[in-house]
């Protein structure tokens, strides 16, 4: 099981989690107030973050283009292209919200997965990450949708759009050069319900959008210091990503000849990763692979059994 979280020597205790009119309500055992977001994910969570690599990790990508290179992260699982200096624009792919099965989630702070497209995050100079995409997680047995869009490290935002399993998504990431701001869309083209947001990038920081990415995740809890368990999304299928570089001189897909292509795998780090009923995960067990690459640029991420 996790320890607690230590601030300042004062643990902080772990955190009830309780249905209330359908969304996410943490008690924390120590008293303290954790805020919930309208779309009931508590702001703790983080549903994206840039690469957590295990071992060396990307580095500075190639100026060669190379085969499929591949990587193990303890968060992310999915395809990311970059290349020496070339930077990005635009990625876009459809998803389809994977059916969840809950059963038999009882570690302390529920099962998540989020799935999204976006640009930077996967280069290890990169700290920031433009994203949107959709969160499915587990509030006990009880299946949670919530579209997202982020750019880290502030804090993400959840469009009220409502998302069930099945439906037809397509989200896209969009950098316009003249404005210097990132568009992001998530469209639910079942619903209808679709949504665009214009910002810059985080006050501070730099978006270098030396990436771009279709990427699985297990979200991070900020309260706790810890990847949150992979709530069981089975297959999360993405398809027709598109990528396009700064200048728009060249487009393709995730494997192209004018980028090299990473395919990363979600394994558990070294105490890092949790079953959905919070056992620890032995270091180095898969928990989220994808498929290889069909026509260039469809994929599958698997779940495995070995989140619980």
């Amino acid at each position: 099981m996790r320890k607690p979280f230590r601030a300042g020597g004062v643990a902080v205790g772990a955190l009830a989690v309780a249905l209330t009119a359908g969304a996410f309500t943490f008690a924390p055992a120590s008293g303290a107030v954790t805020t919930v977001t309208s779309s009931g994910v508590p702001t703790s969570i983080r549903p994206s973050s840039p690469l957590k690599a295990v071992g060396a990790g990307p580095g500075a990508a190639a100026s060669a283009i190379t085969a499929i290179t591949k990587f193990q992260s303890v968060n992310w699982a999915g395809y990311a292209a970059s290349r020496g200096t070339t930077t990005f624009r635009f990625v876009s792919a459809q998803f389809t919200a994977p059916p969840l099965d809950c059963t038999g989630v009882t570690a302390t702070n529920g099962a998540w997965s989020a799935h999204w497209v976006g640009l930077d995050g996967f280069r290890a100079n990169s700290a920031t990450v433009e994203q949107t995409g959709l969160v499915a997680a587990c509030n006990g047995t009880t299946p949670v949708y919530a579209p997202f869009w982020e750019l880290f490290p502030n804090a993400p935002q959840y469009p009220k759009i409502t998302v069930s399993a099945g439906d037809k998504i397509n989200i896209s990431v969009f950098y316009n050069r003249s404005t210097r701001k990132f568009s992001l869309t998530f469209s639910d083209t079942t619903n209808g319900q679709h949504v665009t947001r214009t910002r810059s990038c985080p006050a501070g920081t730099t978006c270098r959008r030396n990436s771009a990415e279709a990427i699985s995740e297990a979200p991070f809890d900020v309260t706790t210091s810890t990847v949150l368990p992979l709530a069981d999304f089975g297959t999360a299928s993405f398809a027709n990503v598109a990528i396009t570089n700064t200048s728009g001189t060249h487009h393709g897909g995730l494997l192209s000849s004018f980028w090299n292509t990473s395919q990363i795998t979600q394994v558990a780090g070294n105490g890092t990763n949790f079953t959905i009923t919070g056992a620890t995960i032995p270091e180095g067990t898969p928990l989220d692979t994808p498929t290889s690459l069909s026509q260039q640029r469809n994929f599958n991420d698997l779940w495995s059994s070995a989140n619980g």
